[in-house]
């Protein structure tokens, strides 16, 4: 499991579109594609309905939507922290 597979979903949860995600994350359609669907091998079940226009969330990934969010937050969380400690390494220096 990758970080950037969870900023992707969480994107695609957002925008409701592959293409316009893939734009937003800087990828091809196919590699942001492949990667929502490592991450649903990973998770082991569907998370997105494709079947539907726009794209929509099955009940699973909402609920690994509302956990990405809280991980991602936490996860930038720690390294703003991490970068504190370092600038006041290099200060005491």
């Amino acid at each position: 499991m990758e970080t950037k597979w969870l900023e992707d979903f969480v994107s695609l949860a957002e925008t409701r579109s592959f293409s316009r995600s893939a734009q937003l994350r800087h990828v091809t359609q196919p590699a942001f594609s492949r990667r929502i669907q490592s991450l649903e091998a990973w998770a082991g079940t569907d998370l997105v309905d494709r079947s539907s226009y726009p794209t929509s969330l099955t009940p699973a990934g909402e609920t690994l939507y509302l956990q990405a969010l809280a991980l991602l937050q936490s996860l930038h969380s720690a390294r703003e922290q991490l970068k504190g400690h370092a600038s006041s390494t290099l200060v005491g220096h």
